[in-house]
């Protein structure tokens, strides 16, 4: 299988996994992509012959539902006051109550990776995955709700400007010139010491932010 063969939503899909989330929950595919692929069984076909051109890479992972609301837990901009860190690490560390459940996962290969010049590449480690796994939650959301923003939306594997040796913002929100009109950051389980490092570096670089 290569580029050039792909359909439309075989493109958008790994597109996505390269560029602007670093993997996908199969619930996540079905949501957004089953529509364009047809059904639930190509959707299914689709991702196994990924998996056997070395595309993608799957797992399954017992962990609880992500705990996604229908709003930011912080909205934050320049303007505004800093948000109460203390109860957002308290709402953050206490919201995985859920219990844990067999999760089918996807995500692309460097080589896949190489073919849409991002940096991504290959399944998170543990400590990571409920993490990126929300987040995953979060961008299917906007895709559903907001499909304009998801548009503009970009990971910071695909992103030129984000800085090595930093805590970048997961993924970042364009306008029409290609200024940054808005980070997206998954707190996961944050700290707090973390949650107050996120909103100190976009204070700096002035970002508004949502953490979710």
């Amino acid at each position: 299988m290569i580029q050039r063969t792909w359909t439309t939503p075989i493109y958008d899909l790994m597109e996505t996994l390269t560029c602007r989330v670093r993997l996908l929950s199969l619930a996540h595919i079905h949501r957004v992509w089953a529509d364009q692929f047809g059904s639930s069984g190509a959707v299914i076909d689709a991702i196994q012959r990924l998996i056997g051109a070395g595309l993608l890479v799957g797992d399954v992972w017992n962990l609880p539902a992500s705990p996604i609301g229908e709003e930011p837990l912080a909205a934050w901009t320049p303007q505004q006051p800093a948000p109460d860190f203390i109860h957002l690490t308290d709402v953050v560390q206490n919201r995985w109550g859920e219990p844990p459940t067999p999760t089918p996962v996807v995500a692309a290969t460097h080589k896949a990776a190489r073919l849409f010049g991002s940096s991504a590449g290959g399944l998170p480690p543990t400590n990571h995955r409920n993490h990126d796994l929300l987040l995953a939650g979060v961008y299917a959301r906007y895709r559903t709700t907001e499909p304009e923003l998801a548009n503009t939306w970009l990971g910071e594997d695909a992103v030129a400007i984000a800085e090595r040796g930093v805590k970048n913002p997961d993924a970042f929100l364009f306008d029409d010139e290609g200024n940054v009109t808005c980070v997206i950051e998954s707190a996961g389980r944050y700290s707090l010491e973390q949650i107050e490092s996120f909103h100190r570096h976009c204070q700096s670089a002035e970002l508004p932010y949502e953490l979710w």
